[in-house]
């Protein structure tokens, strides 16, 4: 039996495996660089995403913290709500002020001639709102030189005061009251008269211009 051999060229054309088309490979290249694309594009929405939601997660603490720093403020506040005796207490003292300034410009003008000017010295003394004061009736004499005070405190120190007050006023600056006269009334009120004029000068006098209240 004879032995065969054969030689076979695997480097030959036919032997090698088949190579694909330039069109195919164009088809490849393109699927490859979409998907590439594809998954760049997937890569950036992911990171947009997580951008997006950890800037609402900062939003959220930082509108938490804002609202607890309001609510630390607001706690610090201090009650400015009006207290009711208070108002009450203001109301009262305006309709007593109104009064006396009611009082005070009905005397002024039924009493005072027309030739003469004291506006400075009415209008000063219907400002004074001392509590605890009430002026019955004053009189202007001397042609507005001297003035005498009639009325009634609830303590004797009301009266210094509402003398200090009334000296600081520029109709009365300078004008030295001669005469102080304060008594206990009935009423527990105490009873003050007020004069610049000296004893013998009122002695003297006959007919003072006398401002009475009705």
């Amino acid at each position: 039996m004879l032995e065969v051999k054969q030689r076979i060229n695997l480097y030959l054309p036919r032997f090698q495996p088949a190579q694909l088309s330039g069109e195919t490979k164009k088809l490849f290249i393109s699927i490859i660089s979409v998907v590439s694309i594809f998954c760049v594009l997937m890569a950036v929405l992911v990171f947009m995403r997580f951008s997006a939601e950890n800037d609402v997660l900062k939003s959220k603490q930082r509108q938490v913290d804002l609202n607890e720093a309001l609510t630390r403020a607001i706690s610090q506040i201090p009650n400015v709500t009006a207290d009711s005796n208070l108002i009450n207490r203001i109301a009262r003292e305006k309709k007593v002020l109104k009064k006396k300034q009611k009082v005070i410009t009905y005397l002024y003008q039924n009493t005072i001639n027309e030739g003469e000017n004291f506006t400075g010295l009415v209008d000063q003394l219907a400002q004074q709102t001392v509590k605890g004061i009430w002026l019955e009736r004053f009189e202007i004499l001397n042609q507005g030189q001297d003035i005498q005070l009639f009325g009634y405190a609830k303590t004797p120190k009301q009266v210094s005061r509402y003398m200090g007050m009334l000296g600081t006023q520029s109709s009365y600056e300078g004008r030295n009251f001669q005469q102080i006269k304060i008594n206990k009334s009935d009423s527990g009120w105490h009873e003050f008269y007020i004069s610049t004029l000296t004893l013998d000068a009122v002695l003297s006098m006959e007919n003072p211009t006398s401002m009475e209240r009705k």
